[in-house]
């Protein structure tokens, strides 16, 4: 009777075992994305990469006085879990000289819009609600609560390279949330 006990409580103990086991590996599958995730998220933040945009020496000059801006394209790359976005970016830059250039965000600080330049007016005016901006990024009417914001930039071997920021939208203040 004694073997028939022993063998009953590691069959017992096999199948306590195996359940806790399946259950683990059945959170960890189904977790993983989720922490992942969240973890990439802090990744993406921490990982400033610069872009390259094209030869500085390509790029329109705009020089003083500055009468009008180039749209340079480049394609950028996010991660989040197991997806890789690929996504077209639009950047405006003023070309004052070969070694000064401003860069701004596409996005109108005010609603996320994408703004354009108009060159009769020599303004960049947002469609959405209006806002006008001057060449040098500066409000000169509308509702939205800042001029344009800036894009840190860095010219590399005569191409010009820029850290594509996303900023909070509506505030006065100029807040970093994403790369």
């Amino acid at each position: 009777m004694e073997n028939k006990s022993e063998k009953e409580v590691s069959r017992r103990n096999f199948f306590k075992i195996t359940t806790f086991g399946i259950g683990g590996a059945l959170t960890f599958l189904l977790g993983y994305p989720l922490i992942d995730s969240i973890v990439s998220n802090t990744k993406t933040i921490a990982k400033k990469a610069y872009n390259r945009l094209k030869p500085v020496k390509n790029i329109p000059g705009s020089f003083v006085p500055v009468t009008k801006p180039s749209k340079l394209h480049f394609t950028k790359t996010d991660q989040e879990a197991f997806i890789k976005i690929t996504k077209p970016i639009d950047v405006w830059v003023v070309k004052k000289s070969e070694k000064e250039l401003t860069v701004f965000s596409p996005i109108c600080p005010h609603m996320g819009c994408h703004y354009n330049w108009n060159q009769e007016k020599e303004l960049f005016i947002c469609p959405c609600h209006n806002s006008v901006y001057t060449i040098e990024g500066k409000l000169v009417s509308g509702p939205a609560p800042r001029g344009l914001d800036t894009l840190p930039q860095k010219i590399e071997n005569e191409n010009l390279y820029v850290l594509y920021e996303r900023f909070e939208l509506g505030i006065p203040q100029k807040i970093i949330i994403g790369y």
